[in-house]
């Protein structure tokens, strides 16, 4: 369908970006299920599969199930390879997950008042926390939530145990841009029994150390090293 002037509705590119989000954060999901989620008739979300699926943006296996295809899988690449923040982020995310040994994430501002996980070093422990890459979570009441809000007080981190799933405590702290204000959220997942209180104050400080770090790299100033250059009173 398309209007007068040749372009397509808007409404028609709403609809097919909310089937390919669907598609990409729920991976080998059927079409009836698909139309389920996003509220759509089978007859129109099939319409709009197949215009993603002739732009390769995603695919159909033989049992029916779409699947991200070549053309999303290279967005994702290189929208993430090209954000300074996922690329340095990296290392001190296989740092946390070497030094305290659970799974590590950062967090970024996802849609509608959530935190996306956007990248993750996991845990090689046989018990491990895995499986929130790509999710989102609620900014409100969550450790990594609090933490992209800014809200990690005197501590310099947050945590918060059996809250999204029982069983399983979060430590983060808050990256910042430049200016100071939140830019993402370092985060470490693991167990809550190897997580016990006496642990969630050395693992929080680890975190923390990681995120001012990535703040640094990112262009924050250095509070510590600000303060020393000045000179002394007179």
């Amino acid at each position: 369908m398309s209007t007068e002037n040749g372009r397509v509705p808007t409404r028609t590119v709403e609809r097919a970006l909310t089937l390919l989000v669907e598609v990409a954060t729920n991976d080998g999901l059927g079409l009836v299920d698909l139309a389920r989620r996003v509220n759509l008739s089978p007859a129109t979300a099939s319409r709009l599969l197949r215009t993603l699926e002739a732009t390769e943006f995603v695919r159909r296996d033989g049992d029916g199930a779409y699947h991200g295809a070549s053309r999303l899988i290279q967005v994702a690449v290189t929208s993430m390879s090209s954000v300074p923040l996922y690329r340095l982020a990296e290392p001190h995310l296989a740092a946390l997950r070497d030094e305290v040994g659970e799974s590590s994430y950062l967090g970024v501002g996802g849609p509608q008042d959530t935190v996306l996980y956007a990248r993750m070093a996991e845990s090689g422990k046989s018990i491990r926390h895995s499986g929130w890459l790509g999710r989102t979570v609620p900014l409100k009441d969550t450790a990594i939530g609090t933490a992209l809000r800014g809200r990690c007080g005197d501590l310099g981190y947050v945590s918060a145990s059996h809250t999204l799933e029982d069983g399983v405590t979060a430590i983060a702290a808050t990256v910042r841009w430049p200016d100071g204000s939140p830019a993402a959220a370092l985060s470490v997942v693991g167990p809550t029994y190897r997580i016990p209180d006496e642990q969630v104050r050395a693992i929080g400080e680890r975190v923390a150390a990681h995120a001012q770090a990535l703040s640094r790299e990112l262009g924050m100033p250095d509070l510590d090293a600000g303060a020393a250059s000045r000179p002394a009173d007179r």
